[in-house]
């Protein structure tokens, strides 16, 4: 990527920027406001007004902190973990300080499982986690919204009293899998300048940390050659401890990580097919089947009082795990083509399956995009009128209005037609992504492409399935 002289695609080499990262009460200095909206949305959830169009935190987390935590993606990767107060609950009772190196912790330290060092946990996590929205509504109920930000608290911090570092972030965070693959997208990234520096370090320290400074608290070790955003969450502790300025903040190519790592990993591949499912297969399956479904399970389960009606939890499980099978088995499918087009038997489905996974990843990332666009589209006036609310009855958040103002920027056909637009932009990367996949498993770039046409296709049937299913919602 060439930059002109005033903007080097090495950030570090700003001055502003490189004094900024290297202070030391940097990052605490970002979580501290979000940290006091984040206790004021809790309280308005908590205590305040019950009806959700007329909270505060209600509407905050789920128009302007999801909007934002998807937009983030897209640009700088991990943006949100920098300033999260849940993880930042983990360093601060761990190292018992917001910011200063301490000699001593609290904590038993223990090593996390090495069985238990993947994506497998995280991806069950995040499916219940959306599940909660479709099934419970829980994005309409302050009680369950203040209920789960208070559950992830204290599920974060009983985490890191057992095991070292930012274990609860990395491997059990319900978001994990969600902003760590999508992150692979972003075109900035933390990574070593000069790799024989390294390979002559020997103290570590962007892994260990030193007398002043923390190692990483994701476990990750820049100085060894990382090579995905994945786990990076751009605290900048690596930067501040290198004693040889050798790690660095630059800028790259969109959806770089996606075809360049190194190798790939099947629960990351998973992890891709089943986030871009969620969004396109399950959400035109819910539309298509969940009125039919719900019909025929009503009378097998008794009903309930909502949100716990029973005969509809149930009919939209079976959708979201049907869904999700679905897209997987198209996955592997298409991954069996891909390998009779390749022409060498000795390479298995699996190989293609777990290379090509990760192409998905953009239309999926850009299909949440346009669905929290129509929300916000439809809903922004009202931010508004709860903070008014708010200021009027603080902190409790107890008033509520006579009227929440419906702002409309455009109409439902305007916001279909730039939705369209998105997954476009999503379909056009992950075609680009499967490509330079292709690319790196054949030399020859006969063969490469014969094996792209068949992840071509799926990206397209998905690509179809999210335009059906965003037709089928106006």
């Amino acid at each position: 990527m060439k930059w002109g002289r005033r903007f080097p695609s090495d950030l570090m080499q700003v001055g502003l920027i490189r004094r900024v990262v290297r202070f030391h009460p940097f990052q605490f200095l970002l979580i501290l406001p979000v940290l006091v909206v984040v206790v004021l949305a809790s309280i308005s959830m908590l205590l305040g007004v019950w009806h959700p169009g007329f909270n505060f935190g209600l509407v905050l987390t789920w128009v302007v902190w999801w909007g934002l935590l998807i937009a983030l993606f897209v640009v700088v990767g991990r943006g949100w973990c920098l300033m999260c107060p849940f993880g930042a609950f983990v360093d601060w009772l761990q190292r018992l300080s917001l910011w200063r190196k301490r000699t001593w912790s609290l904590g038993f330290n223990f090593m996390y499982p090495r069985r238990l060092r993947n994506l497998w946990l995280g991806i069950g996590f995040f499916v219940v986690f959306i599940f909660l929205d479709a099934g419970y509504g829980i994005s309409n109920s302050p009680a369950l919204t203040g209920g789960l930000i208070v559950a992830l608290i204290l599920w974060g911090l009983w985490v890191a009293l057992l095991y070292d570092r930012r274990t609860f972030c990395r491997y059990q965070c319900p978001l994990t899998v969600f902003i760590g693959m999508s992150s692979m997208f972003a075109p900035f990234e933390i990574r070593r300048k000069d790799a024989e520096i390294c390979q002559q370090c020997q103290t570590k320290n962007c892994f260990k940390g030193d007398e002043h400074f923390y190692g990483c608290p994701m476990f990750e070790f820049p100085g060894g050659g990382m090579d995905t955003n994945r786990d990076c969450i751009l605290c900048t502790e690596c930067i501040k401890a290198c004693p040889y300025e050798n790690i660095t903040m630059r800028l790259r190519g969109w959806g770089h990580d996606l075809w360049a790592r190194k190798r790939g990993l099947l629960d990351e591949s998973i992890a891709g097919v089943i986030l871009a499912a969620l969004v396109t297969v399950v959400s035109l399956f819910l539309v298509l089947f969940l009125p039919k479904l719900y019909l025929l399970v009503n009378p097998l389960l008794p009903a309930g009082t909502p949100p716990n009606d029973w005969p509809r939890l149930v009919s939209i499980g079976i959708i979201y795990l049907g869904g999700i099978a679905v897209a997987l088995l198209l996955m592997y499918g298409f991954s069996h083509l891909s390998r009779i087009f390749g022409g060498d038997k000795s390479i298995t489905t699996r190989f293609f399956f777990t290379h090509f996974g990760y192409a998905v990843i953009p239309l999926g990332i850009m299909k949440f995009l346009s669905d929290i666009l129509d929300h916000i589209f439809r809903t922004w006036g009202a931010v508004v009128d709860v903070t008014r609310a708010l200021v009027q009855d603080f902190p409790l958040n107890r008033l509520m209005l006579e009227e929440v103002t419906v702002k409309q920027l455009m109409s439902a056909e305007q916001t279909y037609f730039l939705q369209t637009i998105m997954v476009g932009i999503g379909f056009g990367a992950s075609l680009y992504i499967a490509y330079k996949l292709a690319g790196r498993a054949f030399l020859d770039k006969v063969t490469a492409f014969k094996v792209f046409l068949p992840m071509g296709a799926f990206i397209f049937i998905l690509t179809m399935t999210a335009l059906w299913a965003l037709s089928a919602a106006l």
